[in-house]
């Protein structure tokens, strides 16, 4: 393997990624783009183990073991090179799911690299560098996915095909901060601009309930219906909040909350001035009140949803306050 693809393997499974895929987390940041933790080679009283998410690599104070995605696969399966490399599914990257995951560390770069898309989290009120991490939250400027992808290798059909780019091969999140939706290989775009549309998805389903692989196992569940709401609870001290991606549940969605375990699920809708949200509230506690699901539904003050509540001073012990509310 040349150096250029050496590098290229490394955009396209960034070692970050693949060690979280493996149940590895991080319990600190620090300063140039690096975490630390307890190393995965060996048995780690205390976080040894750092990443540099900009450079790709690792290095474990305790055990010296160093190097890149390729390298870490060899130590963590005890496999040699080809085989590290037929794991990673070297051989595979130009499918779709490798043109997604592409498209997604681009604008995750971006996103550092830009002062207008960290202003627009700023103003959002989304300023912990753990939860951008950990949502994969970037930013497409518009006008150079198209040439960035091409250098690795991608054709204008694949890209087309993709619906990342039109026709015209123009990105089609431009000037948008975005959020990977991996179960569908999809992403959805807010735009930072006030006159331009603020939603935008690329052509192709869902899925689930966003953020229900850390929320299942919780016994209290808060819904919620944009990414940006989740991203301020999350920041706020409440990891058991979900996304709806909208105000209405999808039949997956509905059949991930009814999975037969007895659960408290606090209904945290847009408080709408047209009521939408409210209504939304209601027809899902009515649709859902024969499952094994003890249904609440929070009120925040008029006009509010999760991100501005929080974003305009709102509080963790307020907030709780309005689930307890919701108990009454």
């Amino acid at each position: 393997m040349t150096s250029a693809q050496r590098c290229g393997l490394r955009r396209k499974f960034p070692l970050l990624s693949y060690l979280e895929n493996q149940g590895w987390k991080p319990t600190a940041y620090g300063d140039r783009d690096e975490v630390y933790g307890r190393c995965p080679l060996h048995f780690d009283s205390r976080p040894s183990f750092y990443v540099n998410r900009r450079k790709q690599v690792f290095y474990c104070h305790g055990c010296g073991q160093g190097g890149d995605v390729i390298r870490l696969v060899e130590r963590l399966h005890h496999v040699d090179f080809p085989t590290a490399l037929s794991i990673l599914g070297w051989e595979q990257t130009s499918n779709s799911q490798g043109l997604w995951q592409d498209a997604c560390d681009f604008y995750r770069h971006q996103l550092r690299t830009s002062v207008d898309a960290e202003s627009y989290l700023h103003r959002r009120g989304i300023d912990h560098a753990e939860v951008v991490e950990r949502m994969g939250i970037g930013y497409a400027p518009g006008g150079c996915l198209r040439g960035y992808l091409h250098d690795l290798g991608y054709s204008r059909s694949q890209l087309v095909a993709s619906r990342l780019v039109d026709g015209q091969g123009r990105d089609c999140l431009w000037r948008a901060i975005t959020f990977p939706i991996a179960e569908t290989a999809s992403l959805y775009g807010r735009a930072i601009d006030v006159t331009a549309a603020r939603h935008r998805f690329l052509a192709r389903a869902k899925g689930g309930l966003w953020g229900w692989e850390w929320a299942r196992q919780s016994e209290k569940v808060i819904v919620v219906e944009g990414l940006f709401d989740l991203a301020s609870l999350w920041q706020a001290g409440f990891p058991q909040a979900v996304a709806l991606l909208g105000s209405h549940f999808l039949p997956q969605q509905q059949a991930q909350l009814c999975d037969g375990r007895s659960r408290t699920v606090y209904l945290c809708l847009d408080a709408d001035e047209n009521g939408s949200g409210p209504r939304a509230a209601r027809l899902w506690s009515e649709r859902l009140a024969n499952q094994r699901l003890r249904l609440l539904t929070v009120q925040l003050p008029q006009g509010y949803d999760p991100n501005r509540f929080f974003s305009e001073g709102g509080s963790a012990a307020e907030f709780s306050r309005y689930l307890e509310e919701a108990e009454r």
